[in-house]
């Protein structure tokens, strides 16, 4: 086990949760409520899968096997044999191979059997109620940040330059060391935390005409312009606090209410909008050349990544990839060459036709087509 001190807050979160999973099954095995057991434990399984591994992938991908990928390889370790032991009383096979491949692979001193090892006990030292609260409101964030994105249209794969969360203080407080989750799992390349709704919406304030309009008649038209030439921050304001406004109206004073107004807002140019509960995030939707070609060079991975599955390559296995591509694709691949490389595992990139021994494809992106081939390169090989 490696010191708390070398784990992320990631880590310290799935462990704190996996204490509480072992806490509350043992209480509700106690009390013979096996399904309620199980629905914690998919809850967690959900978590561990859709959360924590999802979000440490380019930790259990990068090749240098420095301090930060030790942890995390050491926390899914004990979730995964910490899970195999909660799960043998329901999926006994399952859990069974799980212990095998992962538990005594490792550990040929550990019991032969999952089936023969203690039950779990949690370590209440590792709970840590705080970062499980705050890990809660980055992922109701991220939520919400994806719905933006959805309906914005834009694959998610595609780097964007802004997000904007609209929330209360504590709330920003709360997620403001973990707000690089946040931009993660956005695709964004800054992320604004503001209790001002102003930063992404504008609002205006329209007058009733159904309640103005037989209220001051001929005035009304007039009483509408005078509005139109206030203060629009501060007369929101007012509106929302419920409070009267004192309007002059050709040297006539006219009392403004609240319920004879109506405040309505849209989201400034340019953002895609989404709300939950007083929480509203927006995403920037206007993508400029360089976050283009961003995004063209995750659809290259993404079709290399493919092609490499079809291949039959292991995850691990280095390759060479060859390209053949329109303008704007060989930019890309030379101004994100390393992105690319690193992504696929590429030890070299060659702008050449892909030999006859090669796993190859051809795509069809931004307008131009695309040739790739893929050689698997030996531990010795020269290639």
């Amino acid at each position: 086990e490696h010191a708390t001190t070398e784990l992320s807050p990631l880590d310290r979160w799935i462990l704190s949760k996996l204490q509480v999973l072992i806490r509350e099954v043992t209480a509700r095995l106690d009390d013979y409520d096996p399904r309620g057991a199980t629905e914690l434990l998919q809850k967690f399984i959900e978590d561990l899968s859709t959360w924590y591994v999802r979000r440490s992938r380019r930790r259990f991908w990068k090749s240098e096997a420095d301090a930060d990928k030790r942890a995390g390889y050491t926390t899914l370790h004990r979730c995964l044999t910490t899970l195999a032991r909660l799960l043998a009383p329901f999926i006994p096979f399952v859990s069974e191979e799980i212990y095998q491949n992962v538990g005594r692979s490792v550990n040929r001193d550990a019991p032969q059997s999952v089936h023969l090892t203690d039950w779990p006990e949690p370590d209440y030292a590792l709970v840590d109620e705080q970062l499980m609260s705050q890990m809660d409101l980055v992922m109701r964030f991220s939520g919400i940040g994806r719905s933006a994105r959805n309906k914005s249209g834009i694959k998610l794969r595609q780097p964007l330059a802004r997000a904007v969360m609209v929330a209360g203080q504590s709330d920003l407080q709360n997620v403001k060391d973990l707000a690089y989750l946040i931009e993660e799992e956005l695709n964004v390349k800054e992320l604004l935390l503001t209790q001002r709704e102003e930063d992404l919406m504008d609002y205006e304030v329209v007058l009733l005409p159904q309640v103005l309009g037989k209220k001051h008649g001929a005035l009304f038209p007039k009483l509408r312009s005078a509005v139109e030439a206030l203060d629009r921050t501060a007369l929101m304001t007012a509106i929302r606090q419920g409070e009267p406004v004192a309007i002059n109206v050709e040297g006539e004073t006219v009392t403004l209410l609240p319920e004879e107004t109506q405040v309505r807002g849209h989201p400034k140019e340019g953002y895609s909008i989404a709300e939950e509960r007083g929480i509203i995030v927006g995403i920037e939707t206007i993508i400029n050349a360089a976050l283009e070609k961003e995004g063209l060079a995750r659809d290259i991975v993404r079709r290399i990544q493919n092609l490499r599955k079809k291949a039959g390559f292991n995850i691990a296995d280095r390759i060479t990839l060859y390209y053949q591509a329109g303008p704007k694709l060989v930019e890309v691949f030379q101004t994100q060459g390393d992105y690319i490389a690193a992504e696929t595992l590429s030890n070299t990139l060659k702008r050449k036709a892909p030999p006859q021994r090669s796993h190859r494809g051809e795509f069809r992106l931004a307008g131009e087509e695309l040739r790739v081939g893929l050689v698997r390169v030996g531990p010795n090989s020269s290639d």
